[in-house]
């Protein structure tokens, strides 16, 4: 049923919007629209616009905020770079912070088409450092993201190795977009009964954002960032995504790699389908995420600056 409320919805939204800002405006009411649907529960959220040492640092503490030393999670919202806020996904967070008993910092990036990259993907690094120059190690950070969130997500661990700093401790992403372009994983087999978009509406959409980028770039193409000094990664997808081949090359790569990457793909379920919060596969999807967590704490393995990848 919800499947078929997407199709008929959203799908016919993102084939018909223009790709400038008239067309992104229609996109974040409807997004934003869904993301309130998914009737979580909301923690008090406390804003933050500041000043860090790599730039402007903008967000939402959800949860308490918290000391120096106590773990957290730096959360990345998704939304193709055009759509949604901390706000639209403070539900989902909400409910993260409840299963993984700790406060969240989720990132007022900037989206397209008002700004293209790198404007997000600076924002991302920006707030990851601005947390270590707060006090918080880089063990006691773990960082999800959803969709476009993902993508940002593991642009971050690449931007980190270059620079030399530590990585977070883990990493989880819902459904994260690897390939901007829809390309490299080629069509599926079976077409799938995607309720969100289709794959060329996918790829106009997200070129508001990269626009004239060098596709090459790391930050971009993210298949360059796999290798064994990634932090351990749990991804979920939905059975029925085309970001399902994505999720699947990309953990075989990382794999392949020597770094630890565990997939889950859920059966019959769409697009971020953690957002709503009736399903009882995002319950226990959710459930997982704290299953990973703590198993990835408990080992007490302690991630040093990444160096590159051969």
């Amino acid at each position: 049923m919800l499947q078929h409320g997407l199709h008929v919805t959203l799908r016919p939204l993102g084939k018909v919007a223009p790709a400038n800002l008239v067309g992104a405006a229609g996109i974040r009411v409807a997004l934003g629209a869904a993301c309130y649907a998914g009737l979580h529960p909301r923690l008090r959220a406390t804003p933050v616009d500041t000043e860090g040492g790599a730039g402007t640092v903008r967000g939402e503490w959800v949860g308490a905020v918290p000391a120096p030393g106590e773990p957290i999670l730096l959360y990345l919202h998704g939304s193709a770079y055009v759509a949604c806020s901390p706000a639209t996904h403070r539900g989902l967070v909400s409910e993260l912070c409840r299963v993984l008993d700790r406060s969240a910092f989720a990132v007022r990036y900037r989206r397209a088409p008002e700004f293209r990259f790198p404007s997000a993907h600076l924002d991302v690094l920006a707030a990851y450092l601005w947390l270590l120059d707060r006090g918080h190690d880089a063990q006691d950070i773990t960082v999800a993201g959803d969709s476009a969130g993902g993508h940002l997500a593991l642009a971050l661990l690449g931007e980190l190795r270059r620079l030399g700093a530590p990585m977070p401790a883990a990493v989880v992403g819902f459904s994260p977009v690897v390939d901007l372009a829809f390309e490299r994983f080629g069509k599926p087999a079976v077409n799938p009964r995607d309720g969100f978009v289709s794959r060329s509406t996918a790829r106009r959409i997200l070129a508001m954002y990269t626009h004239d980028a060098d596709p090459s770039d790391p930050r971009l193409d993210v298949m360059q960032v796999v290798g064994p000094d990634l932090p351990p990664m749990l991804l979920q997808v939905g059975e029925h995504e085309h970001l399902r081949s994505h999720v699947e090359g990309f953990a075989a790569a990382q794999r392949a790699a020597g770094g630890a990457c565990e997939t889950q793909v859920w059966p019959g379920l769409f697009h971020v389908f953690q957002m709503i919060r009736p399903l009882p596969e995002s319950r226990e999807a959710l459930s997982e995420v704290a299953r990973f967590v703590a198993s990835v704490e408990s080992s007490g393995v302690r991630r040093v600056p990444g160096v590159a990848a051969s």
